[in-house]
Formats: C-alpha cells, sequence, structure tokens
C-alpha cells in the first residue's frame, strides 16, 4: 500500500512545483530536475517558469505579462488563483493576468491542474493554476535569513534588484521580500528594434505569522505590484500603469481529533487598478486619442479542512466572493467634445462554491479519486448608468443566476513498482464571464473585430476524459498522457451584421454565441535517462488540436512542441544545453477566428552555474545565453506575430546567508 500511496501522485491531474529557497521539486518526476535547474538561480520570471510547465502554454502580447493557458484553453475556462483567492484582471484586453502580479522572491509553490480537480478553487472547465505564496517559518531558537541579487540581461539593457529577509521564532514568524525590474525595447534577431516592448515594475509583500497556542496560528499577508510605462507591441495601446493590492488573514485550526487535517480559513480582499493610454505611440498610428482605464476588486473567503477514514482520505472546502469590474473608455476627437462610454459597464458577479474530494486506496494496487463540485453563479449591474448603456441593447432583465456543477473519476492501477495507469473521466461547466455576458465594444486585436457580450448566453459545458502513463526502473522514465474534450455550447465570437464598428479601422462587430459543439484533444508525452551519475537528458513533447462544430481550426491552439535539455552536475559545476522545437500551425482558420499560420523554429539556448559555500553566506551565479542562433522567429500564440528576442546573455548572482 505505501509504493503505490507515493507512485499513484504520477497523474495528469496535478503537477505541484515546490519553490524552495534553492530548488524546485515536483510531483511529476521527470519535469523535476528540468525545474530545479531552471529556478535554482532563484531570478527566474514567471512567466518563463510556466512556459516550461507540460500542458501549459502562454499567450504573448509583449515581453510583460503573458497570458497563461491550460492545453491551449483559457480566460474563464481556466481558474487562475493566489494562494486560492479569487483575483480578476481590471483590463478588456486581458493586459494583466493574475500571474503578472507574482515575482519568484515571493513564490513558494505552483499547483497546476489540468482537468477538473479539488484544487481549482471552484468551477472551471480546464483546470486551473494556483500561486502559492512564501510564508514565514517557525524555529526553536531565533533565526534571521536573507537574500540579496541582482541580474542583467543583454538584449533588452534589462536589470532586476532583489531582497528577501526572514526572522523566525518559536511563536512567530516574519518574511519580508522585494523585486524592482526595468526593460528597455528588445531586439529580436539581427538587432531589429521591437518599438513599445519596455517596461518596468516594483513589486514587495509582508507576511506575518503568530502561534497563539498549540492549535491555533494565524497570519496576515500583504502583497503590492505595481508596473509603470507598460508596452505591449502587439496591442494598439499601452499601459500607462497597472497596480495590484492583495491582502488576506487566514486562521489555522489543528484539531485534536486524530485523522482530521487542520482547518484552513482564509478572508481576503484584493484590489485591481490599470490604466491603457496611447499618448506615447507615433501619432500618425493613433486615428484617434483615448483614454481606457479599468478596475477590478474582489472580496471573498474559504474554510477547507480534510479526513481520514479507514481507506479514505476526504478533503472539503466551502468558498464564496463577490467581484465587481468596471472599465470605460474616452474619445478625443480632433473637434467636438470628448465621447465617454462603458466597455465593462460596472459589472459584479456574487459566487459561491462547495468542493468535495474522497481518495479511496482501495488495495495496494488500485485507487480511485472522486470528485465533485457545486456552485453558485450570480450575475448582474450595480449601477444605473450601466444598466442604462445596455438597455438599448437587451430587453428585460439583465441578471443571470447559473447553477454549475463539476464531477470527476480517476482510477490509479499500480502494476507493479515500476509501471503506473491512470484513466479519468469528468463533466464540468461554466458560466459566461462578466466579459461575455456585459462586454460593450471590446476590441479584440487577434481578428480584428469589436466584440458585444451577449445577456443570454447558456453555460459552457465539456465531457472530459484522459488516459495516462508513468514507467521508472534504473536509469530510464518515461510519462505519458493523452486527453480528449467534448464541449456543449461552445462560447465563441460569431459576426453579427445588425451592429455597426466602433474601433476606426475595425472588420466589424461579433457577439458571442453558443457553439452546438467543439472538441479539443492531444497530449504529453516526457522522457528522462540518466546514463551517468552527473549527466541526464530529458525530452518533452506536447501537442493539441481543436475543432469547432463545423470543423474549423479553433483559434490559439498551441502546435506540437518539442524541448529537449542535457543537463551536467559535475564537482559543483551546472551546465544546460536546450534544443526546443516548435512546429509549424498550419491548421488554422483565419476567417472564422482570425488565426493565421506560423512556421517553425529551432532554438538552442546554454547556461552554466555556480555556487559558492562560505562561513555563513552562500553566492549562486549564472550565466546563460538564450537563442544562440539569433533565429528570428515567433511562435504561434504570440499576438500578431510579433517577433520574440533574438540572441540575449543573461548574468545573475544573489547572495543567501
Amino acid at each position: 500500500m505505501q509504493v503505490f500511496a507515493q507512485e499513484h501522485k504520477h497523474n495528469d491531474t496535478l503537477k505541484n512545483i515546490q519553490i524552495e529557497e534553492v530548488l524546485v521539486t515536483s510531483q511529476v518526476g521527470i519535469n523535476k530536475r528540468l525545474e530545479q535547474e531552471q529556478r535554482a538561480s532563484k531570478q527566474a520570471n514567471i512567466d518563463q517558469v510556466l512556459d516550461r510547465i507540460a500542458g501549459v502554454q502562454m499567450i504573448r502580447r509583449g515581453n510583460y505579462a503573458w497570458e497563461p493557458t491550460i492545453r491551449s484553453l483559457n480566460a474563464a475556462q481556466i481558474n487562475l488563483s493566489i494562494d486560492g483567492m479569487a483575483i480578476f484582471g481590471a483590463c478588456t484586453d486581458r493586459m494583466d493576468p493574475v500571474s503578472s502580479y507574482i515575482e519568484p522572491s515571493n513564490l513558494q509553490q505552483i499547483n497546476v491542474n489540468l482537468g477538473p480537480g479539488f484544487s481549482n478553487y471552484g468551477s472551471a472547465i480546464g483546470g486551473g493554476i494556483d500561486f502559492k505564496l512564501a510564508n514565514p517559518k517557525l524555529t526553536e531558537s531565533a533565526q534571521l535569513n536573507g537574500l540579496l541579487g541582482t541580474g542583467y540581461e543583454t538584449n533588452s539593457q534589462a536589470f532586476q534588484t532583489l531582497a528577501s529577509l526572514q526572522y523566525s521564532t518559536a511563536r512567530y514568524g516574519l518574511l519580508v521580500n522585494g523585486i524592482f525590474r526595468k526593460a528597455q525595447n528588445y531586439r529580436a534577431a539581427k538587432q531589429a528594434e521591437i518599438a513599445n516592448s519596455q517596461f518596468q515594475k516594483w513589486n514587495a509583500s509582508v507576511a506575518l505569522k503568530y502561534k497563539i497556542n498549540s492549535k491555533n496560528e494565524i497570519q496576515a499577508q500583504y502583497l503590492v505590484d505595481y508596473g509603470q510605462d507598460i508596452g505591449y507591441p502587439a496591442l494598439t495601446m499601452d499601459v500607462s500603469f497597472a497596480n495590484a493590492n492583495i491582502a488576506s488573514i487566514t486562521h489555522v485550526y489543528q484539531p485534536t481529533s486524530e485523522g482530521i487535517d487542520p482547518i484552513k480559513s482564509k478572508v481576503y480582499f484584493n484590489h485591481i487598478d490599470h490604466a491603457m493610454d496611447d499618448t506615447k505611440r507615433p501619432a500618425e498610428t493613433v486615428p484617434m486619442h483615448m483614454d481606457m482605464p479599468g478596475v477590478s476588486w474582489t472580496a471573498g473567503f474559504f474554510s477547507e479542512s480534510g479526513k481520514s477514514i479507514g481507506k479514505h482520505k476526504l478533503q472539503a472546502r466551502v468558498s464564496a466572493y463577490v467581484n465587481r469590474l468596471t472599465a470605460n473608455m474616452t474619445m478625443y476627437p480632433e473637434t467636438g467634445s470628448p465621447m465617454f462610454m462603458f466597455t465593462l459597464p460596472d459589472v459584479q458577479r456574487g459566487f459561491v462554491s462547495l468542493d468535495v474530494s474522497d481518495r479511496i486506496l482501495s488495495s495496494d494496487k488500485w485507487a480511485i479519486d472522486l470528485l465533485g463540485n457545486y456552485s453558485f453563479s450570480h450575475s448582474d449591474l450595480y449601477s444605473q448608468a450601466g444598466k442604462d448603456q445596455l438597455s438599448g441593447m437587451k430587453e428585460g432583465s439583465l441578471t443571470r443566476s447559473n447553477h454549475l456543477g463539476n464531477a470527476a473519476v480517476t482510477t490509479h492501477f499500480q502494476a507493479n513498482e515500476y509501471w503506473h495507469l491512470m484513466a479519468k473521466v469528468g463533466f464540468a461547466n461554466r458560466s459566461a464571464s462578466l466579459q461575455e455576458y456585459y462586454g460593450f465594444y471590446l476590441f479584440n486585436r487577434l481578428d480584428n473585430y469589436d466584440y458585444l457580450g451577449n445577456v443570454d448566453l447558456k453555460t459552457e459545458k465539456a465531457l472530459q476524459s484522459s488516459l495516462g502513463m508513468t514507467f521508472k526502473k534504473d536509469i530510464w522514465q518515461i510519462e505519458a498522457n493523452g486527453f480528449h474534450y467534448y464541449f456543449r455550447d461552445y462560447i465563441a465570437g460569431l459576426i453579427n451584421p445588425d451592429y455597426g464598428l466602433m474601433t476606426i479601422g475595425a472588420s466589424g462587430v461579433k457577439q458571442y454565441q453558443n457553439l452546438e459543439h467543439a472538441a479539443l484533444y492531444g497530449g504529453e508525452v516526457s522522457f528522462r535517462v540518466k546514463p551517468l551519475s552527473y549527466l541526464e537528458l530529458i525530452s518533452t513533447l506536447a501537442y493539441t488540436e481543436g475543432k469547432d462544430h463545423d470543423g474549423n481550426a479553433l483559434p490559439l491552439i498551441a502546435p506540437l512542441t518539442n524541448n529537449n535539455s542535457l543537463l551536467l552536475n559535475y564537482k559543483g559545476w551546472n551546465a544546460q544545453l536546450d534544443l526546443s522545437y516548435f512546429a509549424a500551425q498550419n491548421k488554422v482558420s483565419p476567417a472564422v477566428y482570425g488565426d493565421s499560420k506560423t512556421p517553425s523554429a529551432t532554438l538552442l539556448h546554454a547556461g552554466i552555474r555556480k555556487q559558492f559555500s562560505l562561513k555563513q553566506q552562500r553566492i549562486t551565479s549564472s550565466f546563460r545565453v538564450e537563442n544562440i542562433l539569433d533565429r528570428y522567429y515567433y511562435r504561434h500564440q504570440d499576438i500578431m506575430k510579433i517577433a520574440r528576442p533574438g540572441r540575449n546573455f543573461i548574468a545573475q548572482i544573489s547572495v543567501s546567508f
């Protein structure tokens, strides 16, 4: 039973990426060593960390704040959270995903769930990503630890400085950290400058933990992230500021009864303030100057625990939040008065959810995971001004209430100490996002259409199935997963000729509608061989394909991707050679979704790292060269096919004590 309990964690449902002070570990064994190398310098940005996780792809609009997708599912199809807290970006162009408010200095762990699961913190069709923040530690005797680091990249003349300080005792612990990053315009191959790709930001967090007694512990945490002068070369506007304030108080109660997990309860509040502007764009590229601010705030709570009863491991969570979103646009014509309108007309959502799971270890070879979720979502407008604007588009009530349910069954079979097999089937549905319900002329740069919301949208439903296997023996390890989603009432934008366009130069107007059905399928394969104690080769392969009810290829579907890493660890020196291949994507439907074909690309990277130990300090230095061959390339999920950076030299150093 013990062998199975350890091995059956290796499945396609949950990937835990632990970001400790020095290393990253993973329940998915083949990713473990690769992530460790990537994070060992302590300064890799979160976008790059996510981009190397099997099953995760990133939508790129510039050199800042890439948007995570899971198996090419994105936006409201997946849940993004920080420590279980619901957070929603304030930008109608999705310039501020939740991941943009996290830095390596305050991150401890990334949980990636590739389908319906307990770790999603609510209903989600495509899974979720939860970013676990670093917590202060409690120690028997008083301790003071810290870290200082800096790094520089030649391509965009980017530099960063970070610091962390922790003081701990047996009763309380304090953790403070911060980072500042600034970059100029980056350059593609052959030193071609990519205009409007600069950014700067600073991020800081403070966490205080206090142990009241042997049963009760309380923690307060505050995170602030302020970005300024952020360029987005793929979009028509840049960002003057993107500010996030995230606060929470957590109470942990340790029951005296045997077999009951700690009861963790959290209350939280976050406020996101975001403003797009075009004042730094050349005048000839701006038909009409406009301002586009947006604000999002969310208040919520959750409480969770678990209990072991014989062969059962039960978990339960209750959660709720209220989110308010508002965004507007003020246009300034050369003659006449400014024109104002809402793009998100003061919309809000209340959400209540109950999650339960049961892991049954039925024998030393078999185990079953059962999952259930019920959620209630209530969406409406909270101001008369917002209701007045939408009243001309929709007669009757603008309120929507949705009862949502997720269920999944996963079966594990541990054939022997080498082989583990997994099969999963699940059902999930979601309500439309507030943008899909109430959006008003949201311009989509990908297909060049203005988008309108639709209050009459049905819930999007999906039946998911997947098969997985793991083999591990001696120097060999192989993992493989295949998946299939069948959607009903898939939500997508379709041309609506009844409305005139708003954006100058747009091709027309689309409105969110339910498609009869759609499908998404693919898989991931990972391979690891370690012929020598100091040498190993890791290779990962991922493929996804999606089609709608008419056979049209769905947009922004990542093509075949192959990453290969040769890792050397010899006498304290760590070296890494990476070869990445991104296949061409020719399965596109430009007339329907605006996607265009993408050519293939092959990249070569190399890096070296060394850690020096002094009496009470550790110095970690690293040097890396990316895109060694200076290839001109872009990937399929890069909006507007803006070229990625050419050759880039990266030097980093940190001191910990």
